[in-house]
């Protein structure tokens, strides 16, 4: 399902201290870890490398926005060793043709590796199925109308059954249209003052009810994208007390902002779906801490300083992400003792691995070297001209984080530091 750009695999030695405070020296010889021994005093965290389940590298039709190079070598340096790309493109990865078009261009130019999802409908219209087998033979790493809801529950219950077939999971985006429709922001006291047209939180949640229902129903295991309302986290708790197999993800500005920070009226603030309020915040904060929630993913949205750079209502929505996820909530979570730094690295990590079935990054002897080298301490600023992105669209800008990743190790190679 992943696929990254064809090279040579290295051979280094690394030096950090694990979560636990152990000092060790890996040595990575032609791409496999082949020996952790005891190291001397370091500053530097040593630990699996991340998977960002959720990212849109814009290829093809905007790559002025964003490349496979590009949004690969960003998220090298985020500290990334997989990421998984959305099918929202121009064509749309709705045919095995522009899949293995996609694919092969990933051999050539992804610094780390890349799977890429492909939709649940044909062009994402919600009105006709793709051929879910096919795209999976065809190396698909899930299936998504990510950008879009599967609005018709019964093509999404025929997409349920047709998943087990392929043997790919459903990632879903749950959002009721006819309730978001005209919103700009979360709806609430903010949006009131503002005079912004709301988003209820009910327009995520009752997709999120319908769609786990569903689940249950079939019997099969699906993935909830971008929570960011506490009802939503309610919902997901009661499906999996219930039995159902159902993984979810939150974002970092999800984990982070609440609809407060819109009132700077920066387009960079607004993203889908919109940030929520103070209780959505910290019910996604404990439901990343206890599990509920079982991986971060950046929703890395990249766009054009021209699309951004109009008044708010007009923006379109998303952020970047992939080069600022582990400094942001290191320094929003971790540091204020919200989720413990070892819950941060899981959930990075392995957490979103498992939930799409890829290869577990992990610290051992025979693994391949997948790993991340942080330093904790390092206190730096986000500014445009240090982004590997083609956009620099972050809500971060001007902002001070604590933690940077050092070096990156991805499927081998040393894509980073």
């Amino acid at each position: 399902m992943l696929v990254g750009r064809n090279g040579y695999s290295d051979s280094l030695t690394l030096e950090g201290r694990l979560a636990g405070g152990r000092c060790v020296t890996v040595t990575v010889s032609d791409g496999v870890i082949s020996r952790i021994e005891p190291g001397g005093s370091s500053r530097a965290l040593l630990a699996p490398a991340f998977v960002d389940p959720h990212v849109h590298l814009r290829t093809p039709g905007r790559e002025d926005e964003e490349t496979i190079a590009s949004g690969t070598a960003a998220a090298a340096a985020g500290g990334y060793c997989a990421i998984l790309a959305m099918p929202n493109t121009d064509p749309v990865v709705d045919s095995a043709a522009v899949l293995g078009s996609l694919r092969e261009t990933a051999r050539r130019e992804a610094v780390v590796p890349v799977g890429f999802m492909a939709s649940i409908s044909k062009g994402l219209a919600g009105e006709e199925l793709t051929e879910l087998g096919e795209l999976g033979d065809a190396g698909a790493a899930a299936f998504t109308d990510d950008g879009r809801p599967v609005v018709s529950a019964a093509l999404l219950r025929r997409a349920l059954q047709y998943a087990e077939v392929a043997g790919r999971p459903l990632a879903l985006h749950c959002e009721e249209p006819t309730l978001s429709h005209a919103g700009h922001m979360h709806e609430g006291t903010v949006s009131a003052e503002l005079g912004l047209g709301g988003w209820p939180s009910l327009a995520e949640s009752v997709m999120v009810e319908r769609d786990l229902a569903l689940a249950a129903h079939e019997g099969q295991p699906l993935h909830l994208m971008h929570l960011s309302k506490c009802e939503s986290v309610a919902a997901l708790e009661r499906a999996r007390a219930a039995g159902v197999a159902a993984t979810a993800e939150a974002t970092p500005h999800h984990l982070v902002l609440t609809d407060e920070a819109v009132r700077s009226l920066d387009p960079n603030t607004k993203m889908n779906p919109p940030l929520g309020s103070a209780s959505d915040r910290d019910a996604l904060v404990g439901a990343l801490r206890d599990g509920t929630i079982c991986c971060v993913a950046t929703d890395h949205a990249p766009h054009s300083r021209e699309e951004k750079d109009v008044p708010f209502e007009a923006a379109p929505f998303g952020v970047t992400g992939l080069e600022t996820a582990f400094a942001a909530l290191h320094t929003h979570l971790v540091e204020p003792g919200l989720i413990s730094l070892e819950t941060l690295l899981e959930r990075m990590s392995a957490g979103p691995a498992r939930a799409f079935g890829l290869p577990e990054p992990t610290l051992e002897v025979g693994a391949r070297a997948n790993l991340v080298l942080l330093d904790l301490e390092a206190e730096w600023t986000v500014t445009e001209d240090g982004f590997r992105s083609r956009s620099a669209n972050s809500w971060l800008l001007g902002q001070q984080l604590r933690g940077r990743v050092v070096k990156t190790v991805a499927d081998g190679r040393l894509v980073h530091g």
